[in-house]
């Protein structure tokens, strides 16, 4: 194999690795792009959860105030059961939409910081290339 085709294949293998960090790149770019996008919605999803949430555990309160004037009413305690349910499954699903906020923003930041390392390795990949194609 003569040192021609040894430099072409080498060429070869670089341009396949620089199409796929191109790819990479591009596909990161996107998911941070529809990411970002969601976030307004997921944040809106937390407050709303937070206020149903809120509402809830005031109910429940009130319910509680009063069966506690009247311990005897069954009327009364089965409306409280009721209520402390509610406002049990009303704060988890604000304590769901919260996480999921959070993992949507950790998502943000670990695949920003991918992005930031890809193209790092894409513009130094690029300046080591750009003397070769000078030279040719």
């Amino acid at each position: 194999m003569g040192v021609a085709a040894q430099g072409d294949s080498t060429r070869v293998t670089n341009d396949k690795k620089l199409t796929k960090l191109l790819a990479k790149v591009s596909e990161d770019s996107a998911k941070l792009v529809k990411f970002n996008g969601m976030v307004s919605q997921f944040e809106k999803d937390k407050k709303d959860a937070a206020n149903q949430a809120q509402q809830s555990a005031d109910d429940n309160k009130r319910a509680a105030d009063r069966l506690a004037d009247n311990p005897q009413d069954k009327k009364l305690a089965r409306r409280a059961h009721t209520a402390a349910k509610t406002a049990k499954s009303d704060s988890q699903k604000a304590r769901v939409a919260a996480n999921k906020l959070d993992d949507l923003n950790d998502d943000i930041k670990k695949l920003t910081r991918q992005l930031g390392k890809e193209q790092g390795k894409l513009a130094s990949y690029q300046a080591s290339r750009a003397p070769a194609i000078s030279a040719q």
